[in-house]
């Protein structure tokens, strides 16, 4: 004996397990899954759900991703560990969002959502359809996305393939509902000039009418398929009491058709089947064309994550190799690259050399020679024979996994500017729907039989796609041709604030020059005290190690002078400091010792000789830093840098866009002097902690100099982070990135005058954007209202006005 299931309607035993009190019924599933769906909407007191349903439901297989059950099983707190990031108090994640046509549709989004209680906070990216959410523990996964369905939109967990499959998606939707506008149009058109040239040559009313007809069929799928992705959008802003740029555009195309429906019921002689199709021709391929620029965009942006390959060669002990995935590489791991393939992860190299293509960091296509020890980052690719390194960082900590989170990040800025013109918008709509009423109400005293032509001229050709277009398009060429000359924006305002620096300070070490330091002379002290300690090993090379020891972890610099192979000594190291500024310092073998500059290590009591202080000689490109226990000087190691080859062209192209510039470093006078007679910079500060590179920036700023602070390293936060701009090149600490507004991925710094150029552009277009949107409407508007303007001529204003402004904004990709 069978029965049916009473979601699906498949066949099911009676005398299942699968059974649930419905309608005071007991009704039988066929599955967990049909079984779950009900219990779903029962909880959720939306049973009604079966009472007006047409037919039996989807399978749960069936369902798309955003269906009840599935939204539920996202807060399970092993897939959200997964899918988002946990920082304590509350939890972060990236969405896709499927449904977004314009500016429009993020702001409405974001307000929706942000009323939520446990939303902490919430930006859209109406370019790459997605959304950055952070939602406190106490909320629900489900309940964010359930809301976005309210809206009209679908949300889910991004993934880089699935944001590709969306837009391709959206490609053949959009270039569908063109195809069918397109023939519309063509076919219509063709009827109405039979009718127009029929006029002038007695054409039988029947005939007009019949024409009128066949050109009300044609229409028909043009309203209701090409068009409906405006009802829609004009719908879900209605919901929420928001007056969004689609309303009109609905209300134009909708009491276009019809009125014109109605006149042929009537037999009245009032048309718009052609002013209708052709406005919704020309506004979809504006959309179109729009949707198209953002693929683009978006496309061109370097996308690292699909760089990585999926897995990795393990060495094992006994030098057998296994494939494994890279979620499973672990700290320590002997991995082998073979010729030509990626690196996975950062490790460093274990043989002698090895010749490594990193233009995916540095822009430079030509491979660099890597030696035993040196790093090796992700992403990176293997120009040699097979190579092997050890894993240093796993795949969620590497340099490329960093340089996908700061992508993300700047996909997710919206500048002030975009938050404004979202909020105009709404306005503009309400004194456009004011003049709408104003036109209709003054035609209908003079001619009421112009009325709706009027009112539907002034409909079409003020459609504000224009105005919304204006500013997004603009910031996305702007930030899209930033990231593909290796600048990352970290904040909203980085553009805008880009457009306002006046003076552009930059640390020396590191940023100016290359930070390849490299030790060209040590001299050793208390050589007798060390050979008693340090039975084994040369005076030399015992300060060496010691020195390598303490500056094992450090990312500064001057520390990467001393890592290298060579076997160290059995020391025990505690309670290592690193002081910004100034050096570092441990307690080694249960002495206490100090790496430094001569300040830091005179604190131990120690006489530096004056034959070894360089601040005396302004000609020396050296820097000395000292090595030193209580009471005793143990050695002076002399280090040299040499300029990045692209500083000279970079303070050049500075000085010629009048920008003032400066050196703000926390090196020997030396040192900073020599960098800045070779770069002709007259301003330069020398040996600056970072708490009085802090006080600088922060007195400029308050003076009204708006500053640019370029660095990289530890001692760089707090001017960093004073400074109204401030970029961190890609090589630096993490701290510093964290406090910086932009990231410099290239090692070209070039990059920086190409930054402040496009950020003067940016300005200078979103200025012709608007004035253009605004002109063309305050110019349009009125002939429209005088009834100067036909419906067709109208279409195709709005839609010239809306590409003017597209291709306008695309000319900042060049």
């Amino acid at each position: 004996m069978t029965s049916v299931c009473f979601h699906c309607g498949e066949a099911n035993p009676v005398g299942t397990e699968l059974s649930l009190t419905i309608f005071a019924q007991k009704a039988h599933f066929c599955c967990v899954g049909c079984l779950a769906i009900a219990e779903t909407l029962q909880q959720n007191n939306m049973l009604d759900f079966y009472r007006f349903r047409e037919r039996p439901s989807n399978k749960p297989e069936e369902l798309i991703p955003a269906e009840l059950l599935k939204l539920k099983a996202l807060n399970n707190p092993d897939v959200l560990n997964e899918i988002s990031l946990d920082s304590g108090d509350y939890r972060e994640i990236r969405l896709g969002i499927d449904g977004i046509t314009c500016a429009a549709c993020g702001w409405l989004i974001e307000k929706q959502l942000s009323q939520l209680p446990y939303v902490k906070s919430i930006t859209v990216n109406v370019t790459t359809h997605r959304a950055l959410v952070q939602w406190s523990n106490d909320g629900e996964l489900s309940g964010i996305l359930e809301e976005l369905q309210k809206l009209g939109y679908r949300g889910y967990p991004f993934a880089e393939n699935h944001n590709e499959k969306s837009f391709q998606t959206a490609n053949s939707q959009y270039a569908k509902r063109l195809l069918v506008a397109a023939l519309g149009m063509m076919q219509v058109m063709t009827y109405a000039l039979a009718v127009y040239i029929g006029e002038f040559q007695d054409l039988e009313s029947k005939y007009q009418t019949f024409l009128h007809w066949i050109s009300g069929l044609i229409a028909t799928p043009v309203v209701f398929y090409s068009a409906l992705p405006f009802f829609k959008s004009a719908y879900n802003n209605l919901k929420i009491r928001h007056l969004g740029m689609n309303l009109p555009v609905s209300i134009a195309i909708l009491s276009g058709y019809f009125a014109s429906c109605y006149s042929l019921i009537s037999n009245a002689d009032v048309y718009y089947f052609d002013s209708v199709v052709m406005f919704t021709f020309f506004l979809l391929i504006g959309r179109f064309l729009e949707h198209r620029a953002r693929y683009r965009s978006l496309l061109k942006q370097q996308n690292f994550s699909q760089l990585l390959p999926l897995t990795a060669s393990k060495i094992n002990s006994d030098d057998s190799v296994t494939s494994i995935s890279l979620s499973q590489v672990s700290l320590g791991d002997t991995l082998i690259v073979y010729a030509g393939d990626i690196i996975p992860v950062d490790g460093i190299l274990l043989q002698d050399s090895a010749d490594i293509n990193e233009a995916i960091i540095t822009g430079e296509f030509l491979p660099v020679t890597k030696r035993s020890g040196d790093k090796l980052l992700s992403g990176t690719t293997n120009h040699s024979a097979s190579l092997r390194m050890q894993v240093t960082h796993p795949v969620e900590s590497s340099h490329l996994q960093s340089l996908i989170e700061l992508q993300h990040k700047a996909e997710q800025l919206k500048p002030k500017a975009l938050s404004i013109t979202d909020q105009v918008a709404h306005w503009y709509v309400a004194i456009l729907l004011l003049l709408v009423c104003i036109s209709g109400i003054y035609w209908y005293q003079v001619d009421p039989q112009q009325t709706f032509s009027v009112v539907l001229s002034v409909l079409v050709v003020s459609c504000p796609c224009a105005l919304s277009l204006a500013t997004p398009a603009v910031i996305t060429a702007a930030t899209s041709r930033l990231s593909d000359l290796g600048l990352m924006l970290r904040t909203a305002s980085a553009l805008e604030d880009l457009s306002m620096v006046d003076k552009v300070y930059f640390d020396k070490t590191g940023t100016l020059t290359t930070g390849c330091l490299r030790i060209t002379n040590t001299l050793v002290y208390s050589k007798e005290n060390l050979k008693k300690q340090f039975k084994d090993s040369s005076p030399q090379d015992t300060c060496f190690k010691i020195a390598s020891v303490l500056e094992r972890v450090s990312n500064h610099p001057i520390a990467q002078a001393f890592k290298c192979d060579k076997q160290k000594l059995n020391l025990e190291v505690e309670e290592r400091v690193e002081m910004p500024g100034k050096g570092v310092s441990a307690t080694i073998n249960g002495g206490y010792y100090r790496l430094g500059n001569a300040p830091f290590v005179k604190e131990l009591k120690v006489e530096i000789p004056k034959h070894t202080n360089a601040v005396n000689d302004d000609n020396s490109n050296e820097t000395h830093l000292y090595l030193a226990r209580e009471n005793e000087l143990l050695a002076c190691f002399i280090l040299e840098d040499s300029l990045k080859p692209s500083s000279k062209n970079t303070i050049s192209s500075l000085k010629k866009l009048n920008y003032q510039i400066g050196i703000l470093s926390g090196d020997a006078r030396s040192s900073v002097t020599t960098i800045a007679q070779q770069l002709t910079i007259n301003e330069f500060h020398f040996a600056k902690t970072p708490e009085e590179k802090l006080a600088f920036i922060d007195k400029q700023q308050s003076s009204g100099v708006n500053c640019l602070m370029v660095g990289d390293g530890f001692n760089d936060v707090g001017a960093l982070a004073a400074s109204k701009m401030s970029i961190t090149l890609g090589t630096g600490t993490q701290l510093s990135k964290s406090a910086s507004d932009a990231v410099l991925v290239s090692k070209d710094l070039t990059v920086i005058v190409k930054a402040l150029e496009i950020s003067k552009a940016v300005k200078r277009v979103i200025k012709q954007n608007l004035s253009w949107a605004i002109g063309y409407n305050l110019l349009a508007v009125p002939f429209a209202m005088m009834g100067l303007v036909p419906a067709w001529l109208a279409a195709i204003g709005m839609s010239l006005s809306s590409l003017i402004v597209v291709l306008n904004a695309l000319r900042l990709r060049n």
